[in-house]
């Protein structure tokens, strides 16, 4: 009998599997590639944004930074360092006078009063002086997600009043008057404020002990980022 040769024609049908695998491998590296890239439009348009709802001017800058290890995208926009210029140009006229002072910090920012702009000598009531510098301030803090802890600061002069037996309850109520104000006028939500009495406990300077330091005799907002 004679032998027959039976390929049945699939000598090559391995070509189209190993075809169909490099497909699907291709079309998974573009997607890699296309999801990879960043949209620097959309991106520049985002901190544009940013900026104008921070009320600072927005200015052209490279999102993406070219090298010879290939590109890299840039940070996210400084938010506290946004809202920390916002709030100084807002007070200006205060910060170069010396009433005013506002530094980051490690967990967001301070704003720092001289307690002579904003209460007079041994009282816990709100100045003219003082809601007008609180109004300045009110609108950029409104429209951010930052909690506010309010402290008050004294010198160790004692006061003994029937309103205030030490400088604990005078430090702790012009705290809550700040608090009280920016809830009352501006529509704070009470659950992002905090007021706290420091007394004499956290001097920024040496005090003098017949006269104390007037710089000690502050109230701060501490601005926290969540």
């Amino acid at each position: 009998m004679t032998g027959h040769r039976h390929d049945g024609g699939g000598g090559l049908r391995w070509l189209l599997t190993y075809a169909d695998m490099i497909t699907l491998l291709l079309a998974f590296f573009i997607v890699l590639y296309a999801s990879s890239r960043v949209d620097t439009r959309r991106y520049t348009d985002v901190v544009s944004s940013i900026r104008v709802a921070f009320g600072v001017p927005p200015r052209p800058r490279p999102i993406v930074q070219a090298g010879h290890g290939g590109t890299a995208l840039l940070p996210f926009p400084d938010m506290t360092g946004l809202l920390v210029q916002q709030l100084s140009a807002h007070v200006e006229e205060e910060i170069k006078a010396g009433s005013v002072e506002i530094e980051r910090t490690e967990k967001g920012a301070v704003l720092r009063f001289q307690d002579s702009v904003l209460f007079g000598l041994g009282s816990a009531m709100l100045s003219d002086d003082a809601k007008r510098i609180l109004d300045k301030i009110a609108r950029p803090l409104l429209n951010t997600p930052y909690a506010i802890e309010v402290e008050g600061h004294t010198d160790p002069l004692p006061i003994r009043s029937s309103s205030f037996p030490s400088n604990w309850e005078l430090s702790v109520a012009r705290a809550t008057a700040v608090i009280r104000y920016l809830v009352a006028a501006h529509h704070f939500s009470p659950t992002r404020l905090a007021a706290k009495g420091m007394a004499e406990n956290q001097p920024l300077v040496p005090n003098d002990p017949a006269h104390g330091n007037p710089r000690n005799r502050r109230v701060e907002l501490h601005l926290l980022a969540s």
